[in-house]
């Protein structure tokens, strides 16, 4: 049994510490600050690990999810932002926002028109 123990502790320690979301938080204000895109990547770097290790830390640890998604809440109003205003390319924008963020072009389940107040598709009914 001692022989179980032993097994489920191996490996390398984790490099995680109750330190770790503040990192994340002064990361993403010096991104704004010096008007640098945060991204997951630049995060695994500045921590000195990898992307992997970051999805990781982020199935573990909650205190940290939260401080990703709002890295990545920063990411989307960034790219929504500066992709209206012109100072992103716009097409580069709609990309990341479809490919990292969840965002799509699907056809809208119900049309208002000026003849027929709502118009339900027929994929709907």
């Amino acid at each position: 049994m001692s022989n179980n123990l032993l097994a489920l502790k191996t490996g390398r320690p984790t490099k995680y510490s109750s330190k770790i979301p503040s990192c994340v938080k002064h990361y993403t204000k010096n991104c704004l600050e010096k008007g640098i895109f945060p991204t997951i990547e630049g995060l695994a770097l500045n921590l000195g690990t990898g992307t992997r290790t970051i999805y990781g830390w982020e199935k573990e640890y909650e205190d940290f999810l939260h401080t990703t998604e709002l890295l990545r809440d920063t990411q989307r109003d960034l790219l929504i932002k500066n992709g209206l205003n012109g100072k992103y390319s716009t097409s580069f924008c709609i990309f990341l926002l479809k490919a990292m963020h969840g965002f799509t072009d699907n056809k809208a389940l119900f049309q208002a028109t000026q003849n027929n107040y709502m118009d339900i598709s027929p994929e709907v009914l």
